[in-house]
C-alpha cells in the first residue's frame, strides 16, 4: 500500500512539473468590427462633456459589434463605478436599437423582457445608449450612464452628432 502511495505521489509530481514548464496558451480574441480607439475615445469624451454642460458627472462607454468594451470613461465626481455604461452600449449594439426605444419595450414585449431578464449580466436596455453603424451595419454601441435617463440620452445623441454623425 505504501508503494502504491509513493508511485501515485511521484506521478503527480511529474505531471505538476511538466505542466509548470508549459506556457499557458495565449488568449484567443476575435476581431469584431468596431469604431477605432481614437473615435471611441472622442465619443466617450464628448458624451461626458455634454453631460457636464448639463450639470451631471457621467460615465460613458463605447463597445464594438460583439459588445466588447473599446473604452469606458468616468467623469470626475461621477457617483458610481462605471458598470451600467458598458452594459447599455452592448445592449444597443446587440439589439441594434437605442435604449430610449428598448426601455419602454421591456414593459410591452414579454419575449424581449424575458431576453433581457435572462441576461442581466450582459444587457441594460435603459435610455442613454445608441447603436453605431457603418455602411448600414452595426459596428458597436455608445452609452452614457449614472445620470437621469433623459439626460443620458441627450448626451449620447449630442456626442454622436458632434464626433461621428456618419455612425448613425
Amino acid at each position: 500500500m505504501m508503494t502504491l502511495r509513493i508511485i501515485c505521489l511521484a506521478l503527480l509530481g511529474l505531471a505538476t512539473a511538466a505542466s509548470a514548464d508549459e506556457k499557458p496558451a495565449a488568449p484567443v480574441y476575435t476581431l469584431a468590427p468596431g469604431p477605432s480607439l481614437d473615435v471611441s475615445l472622442k465619443l466617450a469624451q464628448a458624451a461626458i462633456s455634454a453631460c457636464q454642460r448639463r450639470g451631471f458627472a457621467a460615465s460613458a462607454s463605447v463597445v464594438d459589434s460583439a459588445g466588447l468594451v473599446k473604452v469606458t470613461l468616468r467623469a470626475d465626481g461621477a457617483p458610481k463605478p462605471p458598470v451600467a455604461a458598458p452594459l447599455k452600449a452592448a445592449t444597443a449594439a446587440a439589439f441594434d436599437a437605442p435604449g430610449s426605444e428598448m426601455e419602454p419595450r421591456t414593459k410591452t414585449d414579454p419575449v424581449f423582457a424575458a431576453q433581457i431578464d435572462a441576461h442581466k449580466d450582459l444587457y441594460n436596455p435603459h435610455a442613454g445608449s445608441l447603436p453605431l453603424h457603418e455602411n448600414g451595419k452595426v459596428i458597436g454601441g455608445l452609452a452614457v450612464a449614472d445620470v437621469p435617463h433623459e439626460a443620458a440620452d441627450a448626451c449620447a445623441r449630442e456626442a454622436l452628432d458632434a464626433v461621428a454623425p456618419n455612425y448613425k
